[in-house]
């Protein structure tokens, strides 16, 4: 199993989701008005702002977790004309997953 860590800008929480329902990813957890500071800059800190994140984390089979990620990489590729690919607010993290309770 592998866990998804997705960390994504409130306003493009509709197109997150329905990528998740397209690769019928059903269980996950969601972390709303996420804040830090990264290399996309600071996040803003009131409830449901445009610039606020949101943080999905999702516990997969490892094979579904690879299509995942390249459903979300083609969308980040097909979004990010607009600006730089480093300010682009969508990243995507993989780590071991092993469920113990």
């Amino acid at each position: 199993m592998k866990m998804l860590m997705i960390v994504f800008r409130e306003s493009m929480a509709e197109q997150i989701h329905a990528l998740m329902k397209d690769y019928e990813v059903t269980a996950f957890t969601e972390l709303q008005n996420v804040s830090g500071r990264g290399e996309t800059g600071p996040t803003l800190h009131f409830s449901l702002s445009a610039g606020a994140n949101r943080m999905i984390l999702v516990a997969i089979p490892e094979q579904l977790a690879y299509r995942v990620i390249e459903g979300l990489t083609r969308y980040r590729t097909e979004h990010m004309r607009q600006q730089a690919e480093d300010t682009f607010p969508l990243h995507v993290f993989v780590l071991p997953c092993e469920q113990v309770i």
